[in-house]
């Protein structure tokens, strides 16, 4: 019983500097979150175009370089509003390398390129990330992580292209079921949107494991406007995305849908693809 109990005191004492590493380094974001949050008001925008994904408390193992190519292009936009929203036939491919650093965060460095209105296939900017899950909370009912990101696009290619993102990550697992929501807030700090504030852009997943190679999935992805005045709903963009994730090999990751507006400010269709290899 002795070697036991010695085994759980040293698993404890671990767990106890663990939890204070994390709340160090939660102290030292928070402020920063609370002064983008608590910025002016702000207006409606379209979603991400250049990163359509949904972000799960799970980071890259500690160690381990991953390639992503982000693929995503809308095809139709109906109305007036939803063509000045979406900028149909734009053809966005974004390469994302991320690294573990440690067991439960990873940091992410990203090169955006589009076909641009006037049809050049450009570079359209940059973007830098910080992305962790608790340890702790895989224990808990819910697991909780968040998502940090600096982005620094070109200004022919984003209205706002200098801004901050602040991304809390919930997710609960019941068995094959997973269920995922990010509850992104956005601050430009560049732009027609400088002086305007923050917005809220939430997103979220429901996907089950089918088999060991394939998981169909529900997001969801939104841009609901600033978050002191919230526009009229149809003024805001809501899409619903049928997907399939395939674990085809160990290290490829691979994410395919399609995705439907279900707003007048959102009334289009987008392809989105997301290839990943481990290395």
């Amino acid at each position: 019983m002795l070697p036991r109990r010695t085994t759980l005191s040293v698993r404890d004492a671990k767990k106890r500097r663990r939890v204070r590493v994390f709340l160090s380094t939660f102290t030292l974001i928070l402020p920063v979150a609370l002064v983008c949050i608590l910025w002016l008001e702000g207006s409606a925008c379209a979603i991400d175009f250049y990163e359509i994904q949904i972000y799960p408390t799970e980071t890259t193992p500690e160690r381990v370089l991953q390639l992503e190519l982000h693929s995503n292009s809308v095809t139709t936009a109906t109305g007036e509003l939803a063509h000045s929203q979406l900028n149909p036939y734009q053809v966005h491919e974004t390469l994302e390398a991320t690294y573990g650093l440690t067991p439960h965060i990873e940091i992410g460095q990203y090169f955006a390129t589009a076909k641009l209105g006037n049809g050049n296939y450009e570079y359209a900017g940059s973007r830098t990330k910080v992305h962790f899950g608790v340890a702790e909370s895989d224990s808990w009912p819910l697991q909780i992580g968040g998502n940090i990101e600096l982005d620094y696009m070109r200004r022919a290619a984003e209205d706002n292209p200098f801004s901050l993102e602040l991304r809390p990550i919930v997710e609960k697992r019941i068995g094959g079921l997973l269920l995922i929501a990010n509850l992104a807030f956005q601050k430009p700090f560049r732009g027609p949107g400088t002086h305007k504030g923050v917005t809220f852009t939430p997103a979220g997943e429901i996907s089950y494991d089918l088999s060991r190679w394939v998981s169909p999935a529900l997001e969801y992805y939104g841009d609901m406007g600033a978050v002191q005045h919230l526009p009229a709903a149809d003024l805001q963009q809501h899409f619903l995305v049928p997907a399939l994730n395939l674990h085809l090999m160990p290290k490829l990751e691979l994410n395919l849908g399609v995705g439907f507006g279900l707003t007048r400010a959102s009334n289009g269709v987008f392809l989105k693809s997301i290839v990943g290899w481990s290395f």
